[in-house]
């Protein structure tokens, strides 16, 4: 059932919050997030900066804590931002919301950060992100709202993050939260039960849409085979997506090694055309294209997967 209750928040930068029960203070620097379920800010607690979301809605803030509780179990990198507070506060004097703290990854979104440091870069991004939906999906969850803005690449670490989890939902029920160009549902390849193949499809969508000659949203075309067609850029990981948007697999693990092979394959090719062109010189060639710079990252795509 959807609540009536309008959840975006307004608060002023500088505002401060001071939390009911654990007496915590945050200051709000600045509004980084805002969609059907809350708002989220930077803010900051001493010397450490954090994001705080908040919801005129409770039931909300009480479902996102209890999957990031739920995430927080998983071994090894964490699935979605570390949980860090849970609280009430007054935002004005009369009116009292909850809020949640969680750690604030200083990231950029997969679509900027593959338009500046290449095309390359799928592989990697693509074998972290298919981990972490097959450890979600071992837990009987599904991402649901995934889409480039809600994959960053940490600054710090160049370690893919999903964030945002209020899209998170149990196996075989419906999909409360998506956008529309990565839905299976507006492709008519599917419906909106949730099941890993759901996020697969979205997940094919959003490597399909890195192609510079691509426009998820702004195409006419509600073929997306045809739409797949488009990504000249992306010709060798076309049989992957297409399989991905039909449904053929069942796991993240699948896809994740079907990539795997694509990116060996990519890399002989390359390597071949290299000594071809330079027998003797110890330079990379200077093509355009996927196949083309694959090399240049193979090593640090070693180091990401292991």
């Amino acid at each position: 059932m959807t609540s009536s209750i309008h959840p975006t928040v307004r608060l002023t930068n500088h505002q401060q919050l001071k939390g009911i029960w654990n007496k915590r203070t945050y200051t709000i620097l600045r509004l980084i997030g805002e969609g059907a379920r809350g708002s989220i800010y930077l803010a900051q607690l001493g010397n450490r900066h954090v994001a705080l979301k908040i919801s005129q809605d409770s039931s909300v803030i009480t479902a996102e804590v209890n999957v990031l509780k739920m995430l927080k179990k998983v071994q090894g990198q964490p699935l979605g931002p570390l949980l860090l507070d849970v609280d009430d506060a007054y935002i004005t004097q009369n009116t009292k919301l909850a809020f949640y703290v969680m750690e604030y990854i200083d990231g950029v979104p997969m679509t900027k950060w593959v338009a500046k440091e290449g095309l390359s870069w799928l592989f990697p991004i693509s074998f972290q992100v298919l981990k972490q939906l097959h450890q979600l999906h071992q837990m009987g969850y599904i991402y649901g709202d995934l889409k480039p803005d809600n994959i960053l690449i940490d600054q710090r670490t160049q370690q893919a993050r999903l964030v945002d989890v209020g899209g998170v939902t149990a196996f075989n029920r419906s999909i409360r939260e998506y956008t529309t160009w990565y839905d299976r549902g507006y492709w008519k390849l599917g419906d909106r039960r949730s099941e890993p193949k759901y996020d697969l499809f979205a997940f094919g969508v959003c490597l399909l849409s890195m192609d510079p000659n691509v426009k998820i949203q702004n195409t006419k075309e509600r073929d997306l085979l045809k739409v797949l067609n488009q990504a000249k850029s992306l010709k060798p990981l076309q049989p992957v997506l297409k399989r991905a948007f039909n449904g053929d697999y069942n796991t993240a693990i699948e896809m994740r090694k079907e990539l795997e092979q694509v990116n060996l394959q990519q890399a002989k090719k390359a390597k071949v055309q290299k000594q071809k062109t330079h027998p003797k010189l110890h330079f990379w060639p200077e093509t355009i294209g996927l196949s083309s710079i694959i090399l240049v990252h193979v090593a640090l795509l070693y180091y990401f997967i292991l």
